[in-house]
């Protein structure tokens, strides 16, 4: 994706993990928080080798969240009850840390975690990261700072959204490889249900 796209990609919250251990002594560890560590751990010198992480740092300690009560709903494509899930990831969050004193910041690695994020950093006190985060962080690298240097160069959002149109964000070579062409709006939902 990043050899085509013309905007920053990531396909990991990971990516922050080097801006994360920078910022931190070097005995000071990040719980990444993922939906299942099974599934993650196998991909975990993978992905932070291309994060730019020495993967032989041992500051990472991933976690899964897959027994937690109500959070079996994400394995089954389900609807995930925030109110049963929220204390559950606080409760085992704090467990963590009574045993790991020197964790300083948690990154959550899964999609279906940011809803989560405030209340971790209510309970921890600690920073805590995901892909909001990440897309904060790509975004701002965007938008004007109103704080200083040139102001108001950038137009306001007209609330308008732009047409969309299927495959019109591709290049030519993938555009012609579009197994489906052309959906209107409509068709684009029955396709996705």
């Amino acid at each position: 994706a990043r050899k085509i796209a013309t905007a920053p990609v990531f396909m990991s919250s990971m990516v922050q993990c080097a801006i994360i251990a920078a910022a931190f002594d070097e005995n000071d560890r990040i719980l990444i928080l993922t939906a299942n560590d099974r599934t993650l751990e196998p991909q975990k010198d993978v992905l932070l080798n291309h994060c730019g992480v020495r993967v032989s740092d041992n500051r990472f300690l991933i976690r899964g969240c897959e027994h937690l009560p109500g959070f079996d709903a994400v394995a089954k494509g389900q609807a995930v009850p925030i109110n049963i899930v929220q204390p559950a990831i606080v409760e085992m969050t704090m467990d963590i840390l009574k045993r790991e004193k020197r964790i300083a910041a948690i990154l959550l690695e899964c999609t279906e975690l940011p809803p989560y994020a405030d209340a971790l950093r209510a309970a921890t006190e600690l920073p805590v990261f995901d892909a909001i985060t990440c897309c904060d962080f790509y975004v701002s690298g965007y938008k004007d700072n109103p704080r200083f240097g040139i102001n108001d160069w950038q137009a306001e959002w007209d609330h308008q959204q732009d047409t969309y149109k299927f495959g019109g964000n591709l290049i030519e070579a993938d555009k012609r490889a579009l197994q489906q062409k052309d959906l209107t709006p409509d068709q684009l939902k029955a396709a996705q249900v």
